[in-house]
């Protein structure tokens, strides 16, 4: 008797305005097992297959979508990847999203879709200004403009 084996669809990352490929999630990257990665980019010469949840709501996208003269697509159907010896669950899922993103011509962006909806958190802010400033302290920016020898 033949062993069954499952297979699974994940559907781990997205892109933003056809331009970037966002963070993946590393569940399901975790599991092990082979990856089978697609990258898709749509083409808006005739429609425009992006949902801004922000700006519209679902009657007026779908509405949108229905009456475009078409959706088209191009999909690549990339050689299977796996896990190599020695690296770790995040690592894995941004290397396949780098390929991803190489085979669709798309910039990867070093996070998900959460900031669309959540606010940021006082932490992080902070220590973006923290960043921000030792860059400033640095440059010698900051001593410049208290002496007023900063020009236009």
């Amino acid at each position: 008797m033949k062993a069954s084996r499952a297979e699974f669809l994940f559907w781990t990352g997205t892109c933003i305005n056809n331009t970037s490929v966002m963070m993946f999630k590393k569940g399901s990257f975790e599991i092990g097992g082979t990856i089978y990665p697609v990258a898709i980019k749509y083409d808006p010469q005739f429609g425009d297959a992006f949902w801004n949840s922000s700006k519209y709501n679902i009657v007026s996208y779908l509405l949108r979508i229905m009456t475009s003269w078409a959706i088209v697509c191009n999909v690549w159907y990339m050689p299977p990847m796996v896990r190599k010896e020695g690296e770790d669950a995040v690592q894995f899922a941004n290397r396949v999203r780098s390929a991803i993103a190489r085979q669709g011509g798309l910039t990867e962006l070093p996070w998900d879709g959460g900031l669309k909806r959540a606010k940021v958190k006082d932490t992080f802010k902070e220590e973006q200004q923290k960043n921000y400033s030792k860059m400033l302290v640095r440059n010698g920016s900051i001593g410049s403009l208290s002496t007023g020898t900063e020009s236009d």
